[in-house]
């Protein structure tokens, strides 16, 4: 009986076809999204500033045209 009890506390009791929250996997998933919020929070600095880089090189590509003579 003591090791049936250590199994369902390590694995979680199953209780009506549903498993109660582990604190490990809890943990885990709550982790997993706060990652995935600072990586979209990085992609969108990253895109500003690659946006702003390609409008400074769009200037610098339209002041050289005009200088070449046709």
């Amino acid at each position: 009986m003591n090791k049936h009890e250590r199994v369902q506390e390590k694995v979680g009791e199953i209780m009506g076809g549903k498993v109660l929250d582990l604190p490990e996997i809890r943990i885990f998933h709550e982790g997993k999204e706060q990652g995935r919020l600072e990586g979209r929070a990085e992609g969108e600095e990253e895109r500003k500033q690659l946006e702003i880089e390609n409008d400074s090189l769009r200037k610098e590509l339209e002041q050289q045209k005009k200088q070449i003579p046709v």
